[in-house]
């Protein structure tokens, strides 16, 4: 026994075999051994492969700088990489070539929006560089990849919407995306149509939130980025600054109801109770702005038992409430009366949520108690 196991060389499944007969296994042998590395071990060649690619990429641009100088030429290199990222990703699982591959790809991208920035206008370039992310998010076989495209398209995305006059769309827009994907996250992979993207809806919906809290944090901090890139703020209904908050309010409403749609237990009267505070919750952030979407993260971390959205969800919530505390326009005094008046507030609603749902729980008990004794 000792000496069949020191083979190592012996195929698994002969080895599985030989375990079998001597009554240590059971069941059917691995289709394959999957050797996991330390973290640190994965951090470290993380770093090697960013360092390797960075002086690749160096010695490349100064031997092929004429590159720069003809007009496809960003364009067939940029693809070239891309396209050499691709197949590293799809063919070999190795931490080292997988982040050198992913460094091939953000150059391969970078050489492209050159390219766009080169041969056409501000808003183009931008819508180029959306469609450009979008299209990666979907092709490239690899999380990390998926969610920095998606990451960047919503960023991109925004941007480009800001240019065409509707600087406060682009966010409603991303965020209703990532809250769709999350809610339904078993419902995706029943469908077929949306079954390859069910598998790698985590990372893409992690994306396009981090690159909603960037926005919301943005304009928490006061940053009006979208005057920087020249987008015009009018008043008219889909330019107006606040639809964006509107936009945020219904997805605020979509989620809460999709959510309570799995609790069949709660009376009506609560669920109208919920939707009022979302409400209250969604025009107090008309002057307070992020404090929805972190409500949000919160909910939806908290509804899919999710820790990592929780923890960025509490991150982000007291971020914003930071940051309008900061820039009220009042004394000290009357900021901490205010804080005061908003901490009983939301114990406030906590308690009476808290007491509806227990009502109605025992309200339901006993009903079912009663049906069960007049059964008998």
């Amino acid at each position: 026994m000792k000496q069949s196991l020191s083979n190592t060389n012996k195929p698994i499944h002969g080895l599985w075999q030989l375990l079998i007969q001597h009554q240590l296994v059971m069941g059917e042998a691995p289709e394959k051994t999957e050797i996991t590395s330390p973290w640190f071990v994965k951090l470290l060649l993380a770093i090697a492969g960013w360092f390797a690619a960075s002086f690749f990429l160096g010695f490349v641009a100064l031997g092929l700088e004429f590159i720069f100088d003809e007009d496809s030429g960003p364009y067939i290199m940029g693809a070239v990489l891309v396209l050499v990222a691709y197949v590293l990703l799809l063919k070999i699982r190795n931490e080292f070539l997988e982040h050198l591959a992913l460094a091939l790809s953000f150059c391969g991208q970078i050489l492209l929006v050159y390219g766009f920035i080169q041969h056409t206008n501000d808003d183009v370039s931008w819508l180029m560089a959306t469609v450009l992310q979008l299209s990666l998010l979907f092709m490239m076989p690899n999380d990390i990849h998926r969610f920095c495209s998606a990451f960047i398209a919503g960023c991109c995305l925004m941007v480009t919407l800001a240019l065409f006059h509707l600087p406060f769309i682009g966010g409603g827009v991303v965020l209703m995306v990532a809250c769709w994907l999350l809610l339904n996250e078993f419902n995706l992979s029943k469908k077929p149509m949306f079954a390859g993207l069910s598998r790698h809806k985590r990372p893409i919906a992690y994306g396009l939130l981090l690159s909603q809290v960037l926005q919301s944090s943005l304009m928490a901090f006061q940053y009006h980025w979208y005057k920087d890139i020249g987008a015009s703020v009018s008043q008219g209904f889909y330019t107006a600054p606040w639809m964006g908050n509107v936009l945020l309010a219904f997805v605020s409403l979509y989620v809460a109801q999709t959510i309570l749609s799995r609790h069949p237990e709660l009376s009506q009267k609560l669920r109208y109770w919920i939707f009022a505070v979302i409400v209250i919750i969604s025009v107090l952030s008309f002057e307070a702005p992020g404090i929805n979407v972190g409500i949000l993260l919160l909910i939806l971390g908290f509804s899919a038992s999710n820790y990592l959205l929780m923890g960025v969800g509490i991150t982000a919530l007291l971020s914003f409430i930071s940051a309008y505390y900061y820039f009220l326009h009042y004394t000290l005094f009357e900021k901490s009366i205010t804080l005061i008046v908003m901490g009983l507030v939301l114990l406030g609603i906590r308690w009476f949520l808290l007491k509806s749902s227990w009502l109605n729980g025992a309200e339901a008990s006993i009903n079912n108690v009663v049906k069960e004794s007049v059964s008998e």
